[in-house]
C-alpha cells in the first residue's frame, strides 16, 4: 500500500541512472532499480556498468528483481567493494540463497562480470570516466565522479561529514563538477540532537547544509539533496528544499523520476515549484 504522504517524493530506496552517449551506468540497486529495469526492458539488449557505493541491505535489496539480469544476451559489469571479507559477488550472491530468496543468481541469463574496486580506481568506457574514493560511513562507502564529454557529476551519498574538516576525497571528487548527489539525510537538529531530537552522529548520513558546504569549497554548479530519510514526508523534504536554496539557490530534493541535463544550463523543475 502507498503513503500518501511520500508519493511526491517516493519512497523506493537507492538507484541513481546515469547516460554518457550510448552507455549506461547505474549506481545501486536499491528497490529503485525495479522500475528502472522496467524501462530498460524495452531496449534491449542491455549493457551497463553496475556501480555500488556500498551493499548495505537498502542499497542492494532490489539486485534480484531487475528484470535485464534474467534476459539471455545482456551484459552488465558490477563494481564494488566492502570491508567485509567478501568479494561483491560473494555478497550479492549471499542474499539469493535460501532462506532468503528462492530464486538463485545462476538463473540469471545475462553475462556478470564482477569486479572488486578500491580507493583512487579509475573505471573508464568509450564516452566516459569514473573515478571512485572513500567516504565516511559504518563498513564503507565509495563516492563517485562521472565525467563525459566536458560534463561531469559526482555520486557521494551514505556519507557522513567531519566536523573539523572536510572529506578530502569528497572535495577532490567533486571539484568544478556539474551536479552533486549529496547525502542530505537528516536536519541539523536530527543529526545534532537538538530541540527534543535524539542525535544521529555516527549513524552516517549527513546533512543539507555540510552539503552546501561542499558544493561552495568544490565550485559545484548544481546541488541534489538525496537519500531522504524515510520518516520526512513530501512537505518536510519541501521545507529543506527551500531552506537550501535560500543559501545554494542551484539545489533541489532528489524525486522519483527526476532527470537531469548537464548540458542544460538551467535548473531541473522541483516538484515543490
Amino acid at each position: 500500500m502507498g503513503n500518501k504522504e511520500t508519493s511526491g517524493v517516493g519512497g523506493n530506496t537507492t538507484c541513481v541512472e546515469v547516460r554518457c552517449g550510448d552507455e549506461i551506468i547505474i549506481f545501486d540497486s536499491g528497490t529503485g532499480i525495479v522500475n528502472l529495469g522496467r524501462t530498460l526492458m524495452k531496449e534491449l539488449p542491455v549493457k551497463a556498468r553496475l556501480f555500488y557505493s556500498h551493499v548495505h541491505w537498502d542499497h542492494i535489496q532490489g539486485f534480484p528483481f531487475f528484470a535485464p539480469f534474467y534476459v539471455k544476451g545482456n551484459e552488465f559489469d558490477i563494481y564494488g567493494g566492502t570491508c567485509l571479507p567478501k568479494t561483491i559477488q560473494e555478497v550479492l550472491q549471499q542474499q539469493m540463497t535460501p532462506p532468503c530468496f528462492p530464486v538463485k543468481i545462476d538463473l540469471f541469463g545475462a553475462t556478470l562480470r564482477y569486479h572488486d574496486i578500491s580507493q583512487g580506481d579509475v573505471i573508464e568506457g568509450k564516452n566516459m570516466k569514473v573515478t571512485l574514493g572513500n567516504l565516511y560511513h559504518p563498513n564503507g562507502s565509495f563516492g563517485y565522479r562521472v565525467e563525459s564529454e566536458n560534463r561531469s557529476l559526482v555520486f557521494a551519498t551514505d556519507n557522513e561529514h567531519l566536523e573539523e574538516k572536510m572529506n578530502k576525497n569528497l572535495l577532490h571528487l567533486s571539484q568544478d563538477v556539474d551536479v552533486l548527489i549529496y547525502d542530505a539525510q537528516y536536519t541539523d537538529d536530527e543529526y545534532y540532537g537538538r530541540n527534543g531530537q535524539f542525535s544521529r552522529k555516527g549513524w552516517g548520513h549527513s546533512t543539507m547544509r555540510e552539503g552546501i558546504k561542499i558544493a561552495k569549497a568544490a565550485n559545484v554548479d548544481k546541488l541534489v539533496l538525496f537519500h531522504h530519510d524515510p520518516s520526512h514526508p513530501d512537505e518536510f523534504v519541501g521545507r529543506i528544499e527551500a531552506e537550501s536554496r535560500k543559501i545554494f539557490p542551484r539545489s533541489i530534493a532528489a524525486y522519483e523520476g527526476l532527470e537531469i541535463d548537464l548540458n542544460d544550463p538551467d535548473m531541473p523543475k522541483s516538484m515543490f515549484d
